[in-house]
């Protein structure tokens, strides 16, 4: 149900100071205008809040995203007298919900494609592939080597390699990780991953906004990240290329009332 405002919640007033719009419990096929990390993350998944306005007059977009991950495990295999036999139990599915929030600034000039994610584990992705679990990037490939910088916990893809390395640097991602809290000056965050491409700049961690800190931390940072674009970024002619896959903030289908 779409409910454009509750007061008395902090995130509503929050964006009432900044004159956004708010919708709740919105159908998950919206995130199919925004391709690529970090909205396509699992095939299963709800959308409990999606907010848009502007945010230092950039056009701009939060999300609050929960995946569900199944997990199935076989049955216990055990001796039964009666049948002279071995059998099994029936096989058991587990259920995780995983939090996103996540947000999105649209830059002036589009800059190459650039993503800096979690490592995941190749055995857990093949898990979740007879899981059905993803429906998009699947295996994580091997991206670009960032050495030390990726402090054994991120991922970096992108290209060319160079852009990707002079973005992420070790001093960077030591402030992005703060040992598991982030760098959240309002509230910890946890592990803080983002992304450049095109216009787009998004920034995401494992909170919802209940806590309108996580928001301003959110977009906090996305400022700073702004500042690590060198700028031969905004000539090179990958940053054209990235943007067409996107549709332009202002231009979304989106569930306002």
């Amino acid at each position: 149900m779409n409910q454009p405002g509750r007061p008395g919640v902090p995130v509503v007033e929050w964006a009432q100071r900044l004159g956004w719009r708010v919708a709740w419990n919105v159908p998950d096929n919206v995130l199919n205008q925004l391709p690529g990390s970090p909205f396509h993350k699992y095939r299963r998944r709800t959308v409990p809040l999606l907010m848009a306005g502007l945010y230092q007059g950039m056009p701009a977009l939060a999300v609050h995203i929960d995946y569900t991950r199944k997990n199935s495990s076989p049955g216990d295999s055990y001796y039964s007298p009666g049948v002279g036999m071995h059998l099994s139990t029936a096989s058991k599915t587990t259920k995780r919900v995983l939090t996103c929030g996540a947000v999105v600034l649209e830059m002036p000039s589009p800059v190459p494609e650039l993503v800096l994610d979690e490592k995941r584990d190749k055995l857990s992705d093949v898990a979740d592939l007879f899981s059905f679990n993803r429906s998009k990037n699947v295996i994580q490939g091997d991206g670009v080597d960032i050495g030390p910088a990726a402090l054994n916990i991120y991922h970096a893809s992108g290209a060319p390699p160079e852009y990707v390395r002079s973005v992420v640097t070790m001093d960077r991602t030591r402030w992005l990780y703060n040992e598991g809290r982030g760098p959240g000056t309002n509230t910890a965050l946890g592990k803080v991953h983002f992304r450049l491409s095109g216009r787009k700049l998004i920034v995401w961690c494992g909170r919802n906004f209940k806590d309108a800190a996580v928001l301003n931390d959110l977009f906090g940072i996305a400022q700073e990240i702004q500042r690590w674009i060198p700028p031969a970024a905004f000539q090179d002619p990958a940053g054209a290329e990235a943007d067409r896959q996107h549709v332009p903030l202002p231009q979304l289908q989106l569930p306002f009332s």
